[in-house]
């Protein structure tokens, strides 16, 4: 009997020890896990390199950034071989590029999302690394479509991708039934081999084609644009909340097309994740950097960050808290396209900065205690 007492006991301990370790895996949906790094501001200034003894969970955090920074390049890579090889191999290659070239739409018809590489735990290491937060501040209704605009761009809207483009954050548990896609730049969808990774993830073509023929599917369908775009990345300094606004209004226009709600987004911390160099409006490196901008449609900001194995230089981003804060829907009333007047979309668009201000000046002392400026809109 003492030793049945004994058994029962023991298994007792472990069901609890079972429990008590399912109890930390799970999370409440939105946050990071306990892996992830409490100050990572704090222990990059502490060190130049790495230590040795860095836990398994942060190097593995940083191989999945990382990672995802190398996919471009290893598509493009990829692409080089292919074209220097012979025979049957190339006769494909080439088959494929033409397909994709001349045929290639489905990044323009809502893409074909995978739900199981959205939700890879691959994403949430990299939502670990700095870590990205997802905050809802209120329920949003599955029967309707909406456009969610984020901001800031920063250098390439890290919690963007993280909160909103994967399932790291369980964008489905806090918004379920809202099929979002994030728009992305149609020059992405020519990169062989990355565009079908990119539409396999959930992402579009920022077009107004993409954006109709997202909307046009219905209740529950929804896009999410950074509105700022390759422009804002060249205000993307610490401390700075500049958002290139005033003059974006088609998404608003999009909006009323559909009777489209729309939603502020702002992810707090986007800017500190990289330091840039020093290009004030005006200055000869910001009007070379505009030129540029306007010819090849992308931005080249000069930025410093960290590297894989020290922490003082590099392109790999710094661990900075970033808080992806999902606001409150403007509703928008379906018009139809002739009946679109200026007067209209700025009646909106000015609803929409009002709204997107409310939001900031809510959690700015919470998540921006440090910023150096307020939000401004150029």
């Amino acid at each position: 009997q003492q030793q049945q007492q004994q058994q029962k006991q023991q298994q007792q301990q472990q069901h609890q020890k079972k429990k008590k370790k399912k109890q930390k895996r799970k999370r409440p949906p939105g946050m990071p896990s306990e892996e992830a790094p409490e100050d990572g501001a704090k222990l990059e200034a502490e060190r130049v390199f790495a230590p040795l003894d860095t836990p398994f969970p942060r190097r593995r955090q940083t191989c999945a950034v990382l990672m995802w920074f190398l996919v471009v390049w290893v598509c493009m890579g990829l692409s080089l071989v292919l074209i220097r090889s012979s025979g049957w191999t190339l006769l494909l290659f080439l088959m494929y590029v033409a397909w994709m070239i001349l045929f290639q739409r489905f990044h323009q018809n809502g893409g074909h999302r995978q739900q199981w590489l959205r939700r890879l735990a691959w994403w949430r290491w990299m939502g670990d690394y700095f870590p990205v937060s997802l905050i809802r501040t209120t329920e949003l209704d599955p029967s309707k479509t909406y456009v969610f605009g984020y901001h800031p761009h920063g250098i390439i809207a890290f919690g963007c991708w993280v909160a909103m483009g994967t399932e790291a954050r369980g964008w489905s548990e806090l918004f379920p039934n809202i099929n979002n896609r994030v728009l992305t730049l149609h020059t992405n969808f020519r990169i062989p081999f990355y565009g079908l990774f990119l539409t396999a993830m959930g992402f579009c073509d920022a077009s107004k084609k993409s954006c109709h023929a997202i909307l046009n599917k219905g209740a529950g369908n929804s896009l999410t644009l950074v509105l700022g775009g390759a422009k804002e990345s060249l205000d993307a300094h610490p401390g700075l909340y500049d958002l290139t606004l005033k003059n974006r209004k088609g998404f608003v226009k999009i909006a009323l097309e559909h009777g489209s709600s729309l939603v502020p987004v702002f992810g707090f911390g986007e800017n500190e994740v990289f330091e840039q160099i020093q290009n004030p409006r005006g200055s000869w490196l910001r009007r070379l950097q505009d030129r540029l901008q306007t010819k090849l449609g992308f931005a080249m900001p000069l930025i410093k960050g960290r590297g894989v194995f020290q922490y003082k230089f590099g392109i790999m981003p710094h661990r900075r808290p970033i808080r992806v804060v999902v606001g409150a829907p403007i509703d928008v009333p379906k018009v139809a396209r002739a009946d679109i007047t200026p007067e209209l979309v700025n009646t909106y668009h000015t609803k929409y900065l009002e709204a997107l201000q409310r939001l900031f000046d809510e959690y700015k002392d919470v998540y921006a205690p440090d910023r150096r400026t307020d939000l401004q809109f150029l």
